[in-house]
């Protein structure tokens, strides 16, 4: 199966009377559910549904421990967890405080062999 794309028109935001552009954007086809994904992995292995669903549970709470503590999560060829800060600039140092934050952004960033891997498949104009 190929990546779809479709071709879309936008403004430049900096320079309103420019000609508009156009640009692929990915289509997106639905929307896989965690039954569905639990399905596929089960059908491809030997484990049992709830094995799975064992499994991604603590990974998630494990994932989240790891996070909470400061830590960098890699997952081999999956990529990594990483938790960035939203914070108000401030004039000096010593204003800088916890409630200077103002959001906790949680990433995943993908591995060179997932986005590599991602690259090969095939595009498809499609809507």
């Amino acid at each position: 199966m190929s990546l779809l794309y479709r071709v879309i028109q936008r403004i430049n935001p900096q320079n309103r009377g420019a000609a508009p552009k156009y640009y692929a954007e990915a289509v997106i086809r639905g929307k896989v559910s965690f039954e569905e994904f639990l399905d596929a992995v089960c059908r491809d292995t030997t484990l049992n549904r709830d094995e799975v669903r064992m499994a991604l549970n603590k990974s998630f709470q494990t994932l989240l421990s790891f996070s909470k503590m400061g830590f960098n999560v890699h997952l081999d060829m999956l990529g990594y967890t990483k938790v960035t800060l939203r914070s108000e600039g401030k004039d000096t140092p010593e204003e800088v405080t916890a409630g200077s934050v103002a959001d906790i952004v949680p990433h995943f960033v993908f591995s060179e062999q997932f986005r590599t891997e991602l690259k090969r498949e095939r595009l498809e104009r499609g809507e």
